[in-house]
């Protein structure tokens, strides 16, 4: 593989890296971790990778990654988010930036935190439940996509506040084709981003995305009839105030609702495959969390399960591990050091959230599944970073680690799995999530 320094427009020179923006990218669609994991030990700690889109610069050491997410929200803004703006809107917190941005996330925060959070703890007991009273015993399925559908079905019940059953299955669905719609090409090929006659992935795109708004604005529509309010998501952003007095506009409601569907469907999924695999793969890690399960009885409260020590520390191991998202992209509007480099404004950064995870220096022997590293110690926001860091921390983590203990404790307190495949999984790019390739397929039993 060649080897240059990529050059910014201003001709300031960028750290090394591999040639072939089109080579690179397929390499990393295949093994998104043994590319990043290649690049460091070829490159260093700081190197640059091309893109279709231009070159990206990546840092996988923990002093860079401080230095990243230390960066006020003016020093940076979105990269590359065109492809997915027509479907989940400008006011979009994964979106937006600057003063917006602030003043959004300030007023979303509330329902992802405390007590109203946990509030939401029996929507997510029961979604689990009914996912799980339709596997058949001894028969194969695929955990990352029961896992999704538990996720889905949560977003419905606890976001949108929809609970009858015609609602709960066409919303469903329009959520299933809007999140299937969303095409990698369109990110990485900006020439598809038009309708084409209705031929082609935008045009795809738009259509479910038509149908999904009419069913969005027409929830929001009846709340709103009924004098806002409620316990769910959606009554809450309709109960909130900013500063200023003022409420969210409808399209503002729809775009926040629509992100957290895209943010928290798949990602939770995934993550709950990944752990059944470790778990099953690690027969003593396995049973230390069994036996602490069963000491909360047969049928664990999910405040309990959210209190557990080593369930917490499960799912910690399994993020640190296979995170779902493997890196965090930031557009420099200001230079910034990484190492020995300075990097110039107009190019992305990039946290490398694999890079950070695997250091041996961190997490001695880094492979291997240990979720004991959680209880020996704390780890810094920036050395330990599943959902990023900085001014656009994800905004849903802890309702998102919340969910993945109260799912997995739920679930492993009744049910016994057993892995269909022998095969180790092995992490690929789905569309921009890292999952796991064979989607984790198993079998049941009861306990």
């Amino acid at each position: 593989m060649s080897v240059a320094a990529a050059t910014t427009v201003e001709g300031e020179r960028l750290p090394p890296g591999p040639r072939g923006s089109v080579v690179q990218m397929l390499r990393y669609a295949r093994d998104p971790l043994g590319f990043y994991a290649d690049c460091a030990r070829r490159f260093g700690d700081v190197f640059t990778i091309p893109t279709v889109l231009g070159p990206i610069v990546v840092c996988g050491a923990p002093d860079g990654v401080r230095s990243i997410f230390a960066l006020p929200p003016e020093a940076f803004s979105r990269w590359s988010t065109e492809s997915v703006s027509p479907l989940l809107g400008e006011a979009s917190l994964l979106l937006s930036g600057g003063a917006r941005h602030a003043r959004d996330r300030k007023l979303l925060t509330p329902p992802f935190h405390g007590e109203r959070m946990r509030a939401y703890g029996a929507v997510m007991r029961e979604s689990a439940l009914r996912e799980a009273a339709s596997w058949a015993s001894g028969a194969a399925f695929s955990m990352q996509d029961a896992g999704s559908a538990i996720s889905i079905d949560v977003i419905v019940r606890a976001v949108f506040g929809v609970d009858e059953p015609a609602g709960l299955d066409d919303l469903r669905a329009a959520l299933l084709g809007a999140l299937a719609s969303m095409s990698p090409l369109l990110m990485l090929f900006p020439a598809l981003r038009r309708p084409f006659g209705g031929i082609g992935p935008y045009a795809r795109m738009i259509r479910v995305r038509d149908r999904l708004d009419a069913l969005t604005y027409d929830a929001i529509a009846r709340r709103r009839a009924r004098g806002g309010g409620g316990d769910d998501v959606l009554g809450l952003m309709l109960s909130a105030r900013y500063d200023d007095g003022s409420a969210m506009s409808d399209r503002d409601v729809r775009d926040q609702l629509l992100t957290l569907v895209f943010a928290g469907h798949e990602t939770s999924g995934i993550a709950l495959a990944w752990a059944i695999n470790w778990l099953e793969r690690t027969p003593p890690v396995r049973d230390r969390l069994i036996a602490e399960l069963a000491a909360l009885g047969d049928d664990p409260a999910p405040a309990a399960l959210a209190a557990a020590p080593y369930l917490e520390a499960v799912c910690l191991e399994t993020l640190r591990l296979y995170p779902v998202v493997g890196e965090v992209i930031r557009l420099l509007r200001a230079p910034l050091t990484l190492g020995v480099w300075t990097i110039p404004a107009g190019v992305p950064v990039s946290s490398c959230i694999a890079l950070v995870h695997a250091r041996a220096d961190l997490y001695p022997d880094p492979e291997a599944f240990r979720p004991e590293r959680f209880l020996d110690r704390k780890f810094a926001p920036h050395e330990y970073l599943p959902f990023g860091g900085g001014a656009r921390r994800c905004i849903g983590a802890a309702f998102a680690l919340y969910e993945m203990k109260v799912v997995l404790g739920t679930l492993l307190a009744r049910t016994r799995f057993t892995l269909a495949r022998e095969q180790p999984e092995r992490p690929v790019m789905r569309n921009l999530a890292m999952g796991p390739k064979g989607r984790v397929r198993v079998r049941v039993a009861p306990r």
